[in-house]
């Protein structure tokens, strides 16, 4: 499991609100990463991200636009 230092950028892929894009930096990584979070990922790091943003950890997540 990667350890989360920053998530920026944060925005709904869609309006129902099952997924989002953000940025994250992890401990493990010198570089921030784009990340595609749900809650269904396989990955626990990625579900642990989905809690703690809808949650509002990370602030807002912005809605989606096309």
């Amino acid at each position: 499991m990667f350890t989360i230092q920053i998530v920026e950028n944060l925005k709904w892929d869609n309006l129902e609100h099952t997924s989002f894009t953000c940025d994250v930096k992890y401990e493990e990584f010198d570089e921030k990463h784009p990340t595609g979070v749900n809650l269904n990922d396989k990955y626990l790091h990625i579900k642990n991200l989905w809690l703690r943003a809808i949650n509002g950890e990370f602030g807002e997540i912005k809605e989606f636009s096309q």
